[in-house]
């Protein structure tokens, strides 16, 4: 009887410390697949705001006049 409680209870802890293992991998996947999204995110909002500047310093009215004349 004792033994019986001792393999269930042996068993159930394996197969929920197996499930905890899988979760704690997927998880790290999903961070790193997170921070691989940041960076790129970072990455294009840096080039967005140089375009911009550029827009802004090639549509200004002094660089276009100047432009003109030349």
């Amino acid at each position: 009887m004792v033994n019986k409680k001792i393999f269930i209870s042996l068993i159930i802890f394996s197969v929920l410390m197996t499930f905890a293992s899988m979760v704690k991998t997927k998880t790290r996947i999903i961070e790193k697949n997170i921070n691989n999204y940041e960076k790129s995110i970072v990455n294009l909002e840096n080039n967005i705001y140089e375009a911009e500047l550029d827009y802004y310093y090639l549509s200004s009215p002094s660089v276009i006049s100047k432009n003109i004349f030349e």
